[in-house]
């Protein structure tokens, strides 16, 4: 019988999408911004997964999916793999933008490389049999999802969740950096069963998740130069799958007024920042309060370039804090999460959940 070691970590470095993303593309979806690398079946068949805390599932190409959006990445076979096991379980999950279907399946997954490797047995994911065209040119071959099991369409316990009831990790924790350079490569790692010192400062500060589908904790208001801003939001969820921050219409109101020089472009349907990008000093930092604590964002962080028509880099600047979200939460996504390295645990006894954060650290190149 096989065995499996107990205790460990794993790292995964992570990519990011080379092409600046449309503003409105990310108010309306999860974009594939972020990706890493992992592995499924014996002996292993490698993929590009985007590591998302907004979902909870596991999904890859199949073989018997010809559709394009599936032929240009790697796909997986049933064949080819000595621990396969599978499932007369159908899937299919609509994301904001696209849609996959196929059935569940298990399989041996792999993390890491050297003896920074985890293995785990018996891990649920999909195997896609169709694919909306909208993941053609997806920088990731599937998704790696890392939110809590209730929010599973698939009914099937996430890879963190099934790492830790099976022992594998030195800790019940994973972290998320993404290198506060959004043009640096890499751009960031994911880190199963410990956290990196050397990618924040100071200390973390642990913050109880209030809803456990999404790593979900309390709101308690915005802060613009260092002056509160109530909102109408009372939580945020960290979701890494998410390349911008997503809020209210009237909360991204109440955020941009104070802030001149930035002004609702109407037609797009985001805000743009007068003097485009040349004029990032002339701007206030931007934070959200979480838990009583304030997390601040510079500029730099909070705002993103647009591309051209033709796809040539411009000088326009807009506001990553975009309209058209829930009124009740805010979602943390990518530019938040390049401030702040954010750390994820789970206590199995007491059913407790934590989100830890960091200032993020610049990566030595």
């Amino acid at each position: 019988m096989k065995s499996f070691k107990t205790g460990g970590q794993a790292v995964v470095a992570l990519h990011r999408k080379s092409a600046q993303l449309d503003a409105v593309a990310s108010r309306a979806s999860k974009n594939v911004a972020y990706f890493g690398v992992f592995q499924l079946g014996t002996p292993p068949k490698q993929f590009t997964g985007c590591f998302d805390t907004g979902s909870s599932d596991t999904w890859v190409p199949s073989t018997s999916c010809v559709n394009p959006s599936c032929m240009t990445h790697n796909r997986y076979s049933t064949t080819a793999s000595s621990t396969f096991n599978a499932t007369t379980h159908p899937f299919e999950i609509t994301y904001g933008t696209g849609a996959v279907a196929g059935s569940v399946a298990y399989e041996t997954l792999t993390m890491g490389s050297g003896d920074a490797t985890i293995k785990v047995p018996h891990q649920g994911f999909g195997m896609v049999y169709d694919s909306s065209m909208d993941f053609l040119s997806a920088s990731c071959d599937g998704l790696f999802g890392l939110g809590f099991p209730q929010l599973s369409n698939m009914r099937t316990l996430p890879a963190f969740f099934n790492m830790m009831t099976q022992g594998l990790l030195d800790a019940p924790t994973f972290a998320i950096y993404l290198n506060p350079n959004p043009a640096a490569e890499p751009a960031g790692e994911v880190q199963f069963g410990g956290m990196n010192t050397a990618r924040f400062t100071g200390t973390v500060v642990w913050t109880p998740v209030i809803e456990k589908s999404y790593w979900t904790v309390a709101l308690g208001g915005a802060k613009v130069n260092g002056q509160f801003v109530s909102l109408q939001a009372t939580t945020a969820i960290m979701d890494s799958g998410t390349t911008a921050i997503l809020v209210s219409a009237t909360d991204a109101a109440a955020i941009h007024a104070g802030i001149p020089g930035v002004a609702y472009d109407r037609q797009g349907g985001y805000y743009s920042i007068t003097g485009g990008c040349d004029s990032l000093s002339s701007l206030p930092d931007i934070a959200f309060v979480i838990d009583g604590k304030t997390y601040s964002m510079p500029p730099v962080q909070w705002t993103q370039s647009m591309q051209g028509s033709t796809g040539d880099a411009t000088n326009q600047c807009i506001s990553a804090i975009i309209p058209g979200g829930d009124d009740h939460s805010v979602i943390l996504g990518d530019n938040f999460m390049r401030s702040w390295y954010t750390v994820y645990t789970y206590d199995i006894k007491t059913r407790t959940a934590y989100v830890g954060l960091a200032e993020a650290a610049a990566m030595a190149q």
